[in-house]
């Protein structure tokens, strides 16, 4: 039986033109508004018509301008003044009555300072690097040590040995060797060399302590002209400042030698001090928030896909606890993105610490882009493995015999019979796993927060949602976003496009 061509247009209508309004309405609508939006200089919170505005400025900015009496009218129905401040206030407006006072204020030329038209000026500064230093990757040169501080009480032994030592000179290397002895897993500072220690040892003196033959302010500027010499190297100056301590009182013979014995190591000190600042420094790379985003999709989405094909491949097999070991691997999925954070801080915090003596996990720097990775491939990994293990399950059995008695080994199977059966499966979790990755943001929030920028843990979702409430930047952030929703669009695309094709090979 054929239907008719009317039948066939009422279906459509009936089925197909609310799926499309809803779709408009819900998609469509808000994402050009929202492209419109990354035109402006909008910070998030100043409204497009205003909410109050002086009368006479209202009046020549606004009312004097308009044409058509009806729009007159209806501004005028909108805005009502108040003889008690002498402004004009809006009415609250919602739906059709916002979009026409917005439509008559643009037709008046009337743009607010925190909402105004900035054409392609975001997405160029996207482009340029005009934005936040640490959006795209960048090299610099660590710090790890303040010459105008005192001595660090313990280095890492990797460092001191790898770093410090090797860009000293021979005298400076000798006497960081004689000032730190090795302890374990890091140098510690002689207690003989500590600065407060030395300098105690002239406070305590029986001529500045017990009487008041010295000021304090004498011993001050002693110490602060003893440190400056040492920093600088000017032996001379610390001479100068030693030699008028000692003429400006009367001190015994033994207290005259502690004085210009601690002198003369506190000069030493800030010697070595400004050698050991000079040499205790490291070239870093920060992947920015560009780079941690393509670095945590990366490495995300190969670790999860792998780790899931192994677990289904594993439980596909005929033993007696899959199924109980099928619901472990997934309850991660299960979790929250929040709960799974705090779980793993109270992990990176108080358990590793306690296992492996290292204090530092999630603070370093170096280790934190991999706790995120590790952290999402841990409750990734279940909800892709029940995907594979349903395209596992789907593989005809005969197939397999048929490759056993051809003579295919156990490694043959798999990378000729099984993965291109399974590319179907195999093209799901990627683009899941990918689009999953790029949108990242609960987790690495939960994890690190603001600190993340420090940790170069700021996925591109993350850095958008700190420029749109914390830098009241929405007009950029919503050019970020639109930038990421096309990036989103061309990498899935690409990539069901490829795989597309594979499973057609295969």
């Amino acid at each position: 039986m054929v239907e008719s061509r009317s039948r066939r247009q009422l279906y459509f209508l009936a089925f197909v033109l609310p799926a499309l309004a809803l779709y408009a309405l819900f998609f469509i609508y808000p994402f050009g508004r929202g492209f419109a939006i990354s035109f402006t200089n909008w910070d998030g919170l100043t409204p497009k018509s205003p909410i109050s505005m002086p009368a006479a400025e209202f009046e020549s900015r606004i009312l004097d301008r308009i044409g058509r009496p009806a729009d007159k009218a209806f501004i005028l129905g909108v805005y009502s003044i108040d003889p008690s401040d002498g402004a004009y206030h809006r009415l609250a407006i919602r739906g059709l009555a916002r979009f026409r006072v917005e439509s008559i204020l643009a037709s008046v030329g009337y743009e607010p300072e925190g909402f105004r038209s900035v054409g392609l000026r975001n997405y160029r500064d996207i482009f340029a690097g005009k934005v936040d230093a640490r959006f795209y990757p960048r090299v610099y040169t660590k710090t790890n040590y303040n010459e105008n501080s005192g001595l660090p009480k313990e280095i890492d032994k990797s460092q001191f040995e790898r770093i410090v030592l090797p860009r000293l000179g021979a005298a400076a290397r000798a006497r960081a060797l004689s000032y730190y002895r090795l302890d374990a897993r890091s140098y510690e500072l002689d207690p003989a060399y500590d600065e407060f220690r030395l300098e105690d040892g002239i406070w305590s003196l029986p001529e500045i302590a017990n009487g008041n033959l010295v000021p304090s302010a004498s011993v001050d500027a002693l110490i602060a002209a003893v440190k400056t010499a040492g920093l600088s190297g000017d032996q001379a100056a610390a001479d100068a400042a030693l030699t008028a301590f000692l003429g400006a009182a009367r001190f015994s013979e033994q207290s005259a030698l502690a004085v210009r014995a601690a002198a003369e190591k506190i000069f030493a000190l800030g010697s070595f001090k400004r050698e050991l600042a000079a040499a205790w420094v490291q070239r870093k790379v920060d992947l920015g928030v560009v780079g941690f985003t393509i670095f945590f999709t990366v490495f995300s989405v190969i670790f999860a896909n792998l780790l899931a094909f192994f677990i289904a491949l594993a439980l596909d097999a005929k033993i007696r606890s899959r199924n109980v070991l099928r619901s472990v691997f997934f309850l991660p999925n299960v979790l929250s993105m929040i709960v799974v954070a705090l779980i793993w801080s109270i992990v990176f915090a108080q358990l590793l610490p306690r296992l492996t003596g290292i204090d530092l996990w999630m603070g370093d720097p170096d280790k934190a882009p991999w706790l995120v990775v590790l952290v999402a491939v841990w409750q990734m990994a279940g909800y892709y493995m029940v995907i594979y293990l349903a395209g596992l399950q789907n593989i005809p059995t005969d197939v397999l015999e048929a490759a056993t008695i051809d003579g295919a080994g156990g490694r043959q199977r798999l990378v000729r019979v099984v993965l291109p059966l399974l590319a179907p499966a195999i093209t799901v979790c990627l683009f899941l796993s990918t689009a999953n990755a790029l949108k990242c943001f609960d987790l690495t929030y939960a994890l690190t927060g603001p600190s993340g920028y420090a940790l170069g843990t700021i996925p591109f979702v993350m850095d958008i949602f700190f420029d749109a409430f914390a830098k009241k930047m929405a007009g950029l952030a919503t050019a970020k976003a639109s930038l990421l929703f096309l990036v989103i669009l061309a990498v899935t695309g690409v990539q069901l496009l490829v795989m597309k094709r594979r499973e057609v090979q295969a």
